[in-house]
């Protein structure tokens, strides 16, 4: 059967207007899109564009995506837990002996992470300070202030200028950021906690000494009033935080919405940093070198809370307390002059220049772990900040440059990078934003095809630039070498990074931990043998109270020196450990603890100020190592380097039952209190022993003990009023510390001044 052909033409007719109409239709529809987006799109926002996917493919990238970034947020949840865990455990270490391995773990991959970062950048910051000296030191460090400083007036230009506020918003935001810091505040001190421990060797107590008053004046020098946590704990109370005490487990909990990471991070770091104070003792003061520096953040938020009617006495503190001529930043840059020159002095310059390294490990971890969060109104401005190396800034204009020229020549190319091709990547009207530049470099980075992260030069992308690569030619050698470099420095951090920037040798934590000598190591949590732990003597509870701070020793003759002296050199460590959390300080007892500590070391006489760099010029202190040296030397024997030194030559099991005692401050809280009011007793009976000591050493220590029973006092009547077993605890302590000192004497005779005591 046959058509017409007329009718072929009519149908063929039909079908080619058909066509031109869904043509027609088809570009009208994306006309219209393109005059929304246009309309839709505010002005000077960057929108990447859409590559061109199908959507089953659109689906599967987001998806990718949404994947990525929810196992991102799984690992920084558990990472935070982790460190909310350490945060609790670490303030109550006695009843968590065992995370001490695990601590030192994470203190050197923190080490090596803030390394790692700082080392890509090896001519800026502290590692421009190649060669160490005191001068070169003193030169950084002014820089480091002049740069703040001009950032502060170029701040005070900007708002005397109309504009807004840079740290919060409103009253409810700095609310917020107050509350969200805490951990970071409570905590205020705590990288000194455990420093300046009488198992430091005598030859570094004075630097450590020095250190430790940094630690004081944190710790208000035994004033509540004047303690930072005690501060910050009455500005929360201000806000209505309600917010526990910082020790607690309920501190921790999820429902005081704490949950930002790098605060947490912050503050463990606080905690570990002088955990091991033997091990790591430049990386300390290091650490405090920084820390104590006057930052930016500080001054724009004394002046922005103050703005909105809160109180910023916390932050005024801090300025004022921190200043870098007779405060915190002078005091810190001398304890690193000192143990520096120490080092020099007793192995050498080389040794020195280790030492140095160390120093910078310890300041470079502070540097590169933001104690404070982004209030939500800022995160948009500060979020994700571009390019954040100099060479990921080099290296984005290598590629702005090649883009223009490249775009068409890889117009056949369908490789694809990432959430996008090759071609739709180097658009130049798009490779101008800086969204897109670092989403650019960032699915570059992780396409592994063509970059191997730390390792340029076995990287494809080299490879292919580089001859006899299929794109030699197109970059110059510069260009590679900046590529290269790019590369490198995405490595991811080592935990071998700390060993080899600071030159020592790794040794296993494991190690470390389970070989500790309590008679040098700190902190050693090994049980004490029941044959060295004599029985407690009962007191009857009539006789309670008991008047223990009465006693005075009368010699008949001298003591019994082989038996005194380790007693003498390890009674330090009674309360040593009572300071070492600062939460636990901010009390009346914490502070009167303090306060003894302070007259233990040698410190002068708490005044209405604060002794800043005074304290460190005084030619002498008096503090009782220093008695007990003088003793050994007037005894003309052999002087002692260290505590372990001292055991050695006179064994004292009652020595070593003490130094055990003090690792648990907590749970033997009575027990120890009681034990220092004893050795009140054999210090003031030293003081009156004309052939031991010279007039001056006697006077200091008459001095000492005067304000130590001071301290005392308030301790046993606290105990006495609010916690009557302990009280009784240290009525024993008392007995335990009187019966060994009575056994360290050739004659003696133990007068209560107008008390008789019943033994049981």
């Amino acid at each position: 059967m046959s058509l017409n052909p007329n009718l072929w033409v009519s149908v063929l007719q039909v079908l080619f207007i058909l066509i031109v109409a869904t043509s027609l239709v088809q570009a009208c529809t994306a006309a219209a899109k393109i005059v929304w987006r246009k309309r839709a799109r505010p002005a000077g926002v960057d929108f990447p564009r859409t590559p061109n996917i199908d959507v089953l493919e659109a689906k599967s990238v987001a998806l990718g995506l949404s994947q990525l970034g929810s196992n991102q947020n799984n690992v920084i949840e558990k990472e935070m837990q982790l460190h909310k865990d350490l945060y609790y455990m670490l303030q109550n270490l006695e009843h968590h002996p065992e995370v001490l391995p695990q601590s030192r773990d994470l203190l050197i991959s923190l080490f090596s992470e803030t390394l790692t970062s700082a080392c890509k950048e090896p001519d800026l910051g502290i590692l421009r300070v190649k060669h160490y000296t005191p001068e070169n030191l003193a030169a950084f460090l002014q820089r480091e202030q002049d740069e703040t400083m001009q950032k502060w007036e170029q701040y005070m230009a900007r708002r005397w200028a109309g504009c807004p506020t840079e740290m919060f918003q409103d009253r409810e935001e700095a609310k917020w950021w107050l509350r969200q810091i805490a951990p970071v505040k409570y905590v205020d001190g705590a990288w000194l906690g455990h420093i300046n421990k009488i198992t430091t060797p005598f030859a570094l107590r004075r630097i450590t000494k020095d250190a430790w008053q940094v630690l004081s004046e944190e710790l208000g020098d035994g004033d509540l009033s004047k303690n930072h946590v005690h501060v910050y704990r009455e500005l929360m109370k201000e806000i209505e935080s309600e917010l526990p005490e910082g020790d607690t487990p309920d501190f921790i909990h999820p429902r005081h919405k704490m949950d930002e990471p790098q605060v947490w991070k912050a503050a463990i770091v606080q905690l570990l940093i002088s955990l091991f104070p033997h091990e790591f003792l430049p990386e300390t003061l290091g650490f405090n070198l920084h820390y104590e520096g006057i930052t930016l953040e500080t001054l724009k938020a004394a002046k922005e809370l103050e703005e909105l009617k809160l109180n910023a006495y916390y932050f005024v503190l801090h300025i004022s307390i921190d200043n870098a001529d007779s405060g915190h930043t002078a005091i810190a840059m001398h304890t690193v002059t000192e143990y520096i020159s120490h080092i020099e002095a007793t192995h050498g310059n080389a040794a020195a220049q280790d030492a140095w390294k160390r120093v910078q490990a310890g300041y470079i971890l502070s540097e590169h772990l933001p104690t404070t969060p982004d209030c939500p109104s800022m995160k948009t401005s500060a979020i994700h900040r571009f390019p954040s190396s100099e060479s990921e800034r080099d290296v984005i204009q290598v590629f702005r440059a090649k883009a223009p020229v490249a775009h068409k020549i890889h117009c056949s190319s369908r490789l694809k990078i990432g959430r996008r091709t090759l071609v739709d990547w180097l658009k130049p009207e798009d490779f101008v934003s800086q969204r897109w530049q670092r989403d650019f470099l960032h699915d570059l980075s992780n396409t592994r095809t063509w970059v191997r992260k730390g390792d340029g030069h076995r990287s494809k992308l080299v490879q292919e630039i580089s001859w006899p690569g299929k794109m030699f030619g197109s970059f110059t050698q510069t260009e590679v070498e900046i590529v290269k470099k790019w590369i490198d420095s995405l490595a991811n951090p080592d935990v071998q990074s700390y060993w080899t920037f600071v030159g020592r040798t790794k040794v296993p934590a494991d190690r470390v931990c389970q070989y500790r000598d309590i008679r040098a190591d700190y902190p050693v949590f090994s049980p004490i043998p029941s044959e060295d732990f004599p029985s407690l003597p009962s007191i009857s509870a009539s006789l309670l109270p008991f008047p223990i701070l009465g006693s005075t020793i009368t010699t008949a003759a001298g003591p019994n020196l082989s038996k005194m002296l380790p007693l003498w050199f390890t009674h330090p460590c009674l309360l040593e450990s009572f300071v070492c959390i600062p939460a636990r300080t901010a009390t009346d007892t914490g502070s009167s603890v303090t306060r003894l500590l302070r007259a233990q070391y040698g410190f002068d006489a708490e005044g209405p100020g604060v002794a800043g760099m005074d304290e460190a010029r005084r030619p002498k202190a008096f503090g009782l190592v220093e008695i007990g040296l003088e003793m050994v030397t007037r005894s003309e024997l052999s002087a002692p380097s260290s505590l372990r030194d001292v055991l050695q030559t006179w064994p004292s099991k009652f020595a070593l039952l003490m130094l055990h005692l003090s690792m648990r401050p907590i749970e033997n809280r009575g027990l120890l209190i009681g034990l220092a009011c004893a050795f009140v007793g054999l210090q003031d009976a030293i003081a009156s022993s004309t052939h031991l000591l010279s007039s001056g050493s006697r006077e200091a220590l008459e001095q000492m003990v005067r304000r130590e029973r001071e301290s005392l006092e308030f301790c046993l009547e606290e105990l006495r009023h609010h916690d009557k077993q302990r009280y009784h605890e240290a009525c024993r302590g008392f007995c335990l510390g009187r019966t060994e000192i009575e056994n360290s004497f050739d004659q003696i005779d133990l007068h209560l001044k107008g008390f008789e005591v019943g033994i049981q």
